[in-house]
């Protein structure tokens, strides 16, 4: 093994490359993810590359955030050993980045929108949530979960961090109490699929839910004895990260899980049929707004759940709501003249739904049924028939992963004619299998615009370069926004683009949607003295329709119910000036060992010193890897990475790690910029195959008694290499931040013993023991340290305090 340690074996080998790039920040979440109106909260931004500081944002004039958001500590768990082929993932490490908002009291509830940059770019809008009730937020600590009390109603804000994490949150509820638990996880962005499980003060299940689709969970339960419950949370897949955040939200009183009909018209009264958990009534009364937008939120007149907001599609047709049973052509006698609004529902499995319509020869149509797009699980089947049941045209889904149907229908001759609709799957149906069928004659030429992202970075161009440097140099990457036009009843003309707002020194090409055409990608540009800075921009779009002239603003599409976002952030950003870059080395790490990288730098007109560390990004799971972060001199052309190998990586596991390097950048009118560069190239890895350690210790015990009050001694045996024959070894507990009351002083082996003791003092108040704790032993006498770890399961007796 010495000889190993001395001697680098190279192997030859074919890797796939994992191209990383730190000249754009990104940001994967927000933590908490909300707050209740009238509070100041205090969050972490969990971002890569942000460089240490990056600008923020929070959009809508009820909320007042900090300007900028700032590198912090940067909470971290490492979890289980995740093994392979799960650990060859490419796998990000953000790093926390501490900012505050402040919510009005009269704040309007729901998602805002937040967005950071800096001097390399910017990122895409992400979700805020704004409450009504109480907030908590979780204390995180590793371990097996211990339960933390709440008072109800209360929201609370928690991770599963890290992989296998459940989160275990306790309340008192009295005899008949109605109980609402709703997750707010998928609609804030978070990866988290979640699972509730409920518990009652018997230890029995009493309660489950996990997610559909794009749906998060939500329980309702009343309590059939008082007493402590538990609500438990946590991925469905075992998974688990800093970014698998969520916002539960635990109310009592009646919730609504559904309403009937979905939707009605304007400037009228809508009488809804409500279902849920402990409602005071079947039925409630909702006044719909002469002005109300497409997507109306409602709040109905009871209840303290969340749930009592309701979404209700609203339009100016006269609505018509289905009589059951509607699945017999005989029985369906009304005949309907469009244009209307049909409300049904398929009401039990197999359950079929018909409609007649009157319509003339020549009249043409535009069937619109939506379910999905509405809430509801109908995944429909929409066919048009004549009165003799001959089918005429049929619709399933509208594309993509749109599960609603719709469908175009132009009448051969007067008369009737019938609109089916049904489940696509015959074992599904129930109330809350809502739709409504618009039925209006197809709308006149109009279009509409989306554009793909809120977020454009135009990398400045770079002045004076010949072009062998331009070969030398990594290309400018190109700035596109991509504009999707929705053509309507028919128009097929030119759309002409107009970016409103650019700076000075950034110019767009391709403003023009030609005829037929529905998709345009526009081009930007920056010359090399633009300032480096963030502007918002408005996308609109203007054509010829019947001889006037149509002009059209572009949003992002967005989730139903939420606000509009209808501006676009340009950042300018500046190249980086500099690179690190590496030899193909591919050898052999001793784990619990520090392997060294040597890199080259490419400082290309740079002069300045430099920092290195572990990338934000990640080619794969780095399996417990660490580093520090170092100081490279202006004058140097090369450094050498120092990376930890932890103890307790599996023997033959390949690890591969990407470094990244940063610097400021005086610009031409003197500001200053922190500017960052990594690659996931191969070459530029750091490529090791684990090998044995050169140390290790052992215990006389896996697991040991913590009572309190009291003074134990664990015996540990230390075990050398020949090379670390004459070093001593420093020998101690690393224990949980969490873990109180617990004193172990650390203790030196010669170099010529072998065994030591180590005492650990328990005082009246020890614990929470929740995990096994690490016992550590160090070289010191090496030239570089030798790690070594064993952990020890420390169990409380039956009847001591905690």
């Amino acid at each position: 093994m010495a000889k190993m340690q001395k001697f680098w074996t190279l192997i030859v080998a074919i890797f796939t490359s994992s191209q990383l790039s730190a000249e754009e920040p990104s940001v994967s979440y927000i933590f908490p993810a909300g707050g209740q109106r009238g509070t100041t909260v205090h969050f972490k931004v969990g971002g890569h590359y942000l460089n240490g500081d990056a600008a923020f944002e929070m959009l809508g004039s009820d909320v007042t955030a900090s300007s900028r958001v700032r590198e912090t500590n940067t909470l971290w768990f490492e979890g289980p050993l995740i093994p392979l082929p799960a650990s060859q993932q490419v796998e990000d490490y953000p790093k926390d980045h501490a900012g505050h908002v402040k919510i009005a009291a009269n704040a309007e509830l729901g998602v805002r929108y937040w967005r950071v940059w800096t001097s390399q770019g910017a990122t895409a809008a992400r979700k805020f949530e704004v409450g009504q009730w109480p907030e908590t937020v979780e204390d995180e600590i590793d371990g097996h979960p211990i339960p933390t009390h709440v008072q109800l109603p209360v929201t609370i804000n928690g991770r599963i961090f890290p992989r296998e994490d459940i989160d275990v949150w306790s309340f008192h509820a009295k005899t008949g109490e109605h109980i609402s638990c709703e997750v707010n996880a998928k609609r804030l962005g978070s990866p988290l699929e979640a699972k509730l499980e409920l518990i009652d003060p018997q230890g029995r299940q009493i309660g489950e839910a996990i997610g559909r689709s794009e749906q998060d969970p939500r329980l309702q339960f009343t309590a059939s004895i008082d007493g402590l419950h538990q609500v438990r949370i946590q991925d469905l897949n075992a998974g688990g990260l800093q970014h698998y955040v969520y916002r539960l939200t635990l109310t009592t009183g009646p919730s609504v899980a559904t309403v009937y009909p979905l939707g009605g018209r304007r400037g009228t009264k809508l009488q809804l049929e409500l279902a849920g958990h402990g409602p005071a009534s079947d039925r409630a009364e909702i006044d719909l707004p002469k002005d109300a937008l497409q997507t109306y939120v409602a709040r109905l007149p009871f209840g303290t759940s969340s749930a009592s907001r309701v979404l209700l599609d609203v339009d100016d047709l006269q609505e018509f709501v289905e009589s059951e049973p509607n699945d017999d052509p005989m029985t369906a006698k009304v005949a309907i003249s469009p244009p209307a609004m049909l409300n049904g529902r398929i009401a039990q499995r197999g359950d079929v739904d018909l409609w007649t319509v009157i319509a003339k020869k020549d009249e043409s149509f535009e069937v619109d049924l939506r379910a999905s797009r509405l809430g509801s699980p109908l995944d429909s089947v929409l066919v048009v028939s004549d009165a003799d049941g001959k089918e005429l045209v049929r619709s399933d889904d509208i594309g993509g992963e749109q599960t609603d149907s719709r469908l175009t229908f132009k009448s051969p001759a007067d008369g009737i004619y019938r609109l089916r609709v049904q489940e696509r799957f015959s074992s599904r149906g129930g109330d809350e299998f809502s739709y409504r069928l618009r039925v209006a004659p197809q709308p006149g030429p109009d279009f509409r615009l989306t554009f793909s992202s809120d977020v454009v970075n135009v990398f400045r161009d770079v002045a004076g370069l010949t072009e062998e440097e331009k070969k030398k140099r990594p290309p400018t990457k190109t700035a596109q926004l991509r504009i999707d036009a929705e053509r309507i009843g028919g128009f097929a003309g030119e759309i002409e683009i107009a970016v409103e707002g650019l700076p000075p020194g950034v110019t767009v090409k391709g403003t023009k949607i030609l005829e037929k055409q529905s998709r345009l990608d526009l081009h930007f540009g920056a010359a090399p003295t633009t300032k480096i800075a963030a502007t918002h921009l408005m996308v609109r779009g203007k054509a010829k329709i019947d001889g006037c002239e149509v002009v059209r603003t572009a949003s992002l599409p967005l989730a139903r119910g939420e606000p509009a976002l209808e501006s676009v952030l340009l950042a300018v950003a500046i190249p980086t000036p500099f690179r690190a870059r590496g030899e193909y080395l591919f050898a052999y790490g001793l784990r619990g060992s520090v392997f060294h990288r040597r890199y080259l730098l490419d400082r290309w007109d740079f002069a300045g010193s430099l920092k290195a560390r572990l990338a934000d990004r990640q080619v794969r799971h780095l399996q417990g890897v660490r580093g520090p972060e170092i100081s490279i001199p202006a004058d140097a052309s090369e450094f050498v990475y120092p990376l930890t190998m932890p103890p307790w990586m599996e023997i033959g596991r390949t690890s591969r790690s990407a470094v990244m390097v940063s610097g400021a950048v005086k610009d031409h009118d003197g500001t200053e910029h922190i500017v960052s560069y990594s690659s996931g190239e191969q070459n530029d890895q750091i490529i090791a195959v684990v090998a044995p350690a050169l140390l290790n210790i052992e215990t006389d015990r896996r697991s040991m008694a913590a009572q309190p009050n009291t003074t134990i001694d664990v015996r540990l045996w230390v075990k050398r290499d020949e090379t670390l024959a004459n070093s001593r070894i420093k020998l101690e507990f690393v224990l949980p931040t969490h873990f109180k009351d617990l004193v172990v002083e650390p203790v030196t082996v010669p170099a010529a013993a072998t065994e030591a003791l180590l005492r650990i003092q328990f005082g009246p108040e020890s614990g929470p023991f929740n995990m096994p704790v690490t016992i550590r032993a160090t070289s010191l006498d090496s030239k570089d340290p030798h790690f070594a770890e064993t952990s020890l399961e420390l169990v409380r007796p039956v009847g001591a305090l905690r």
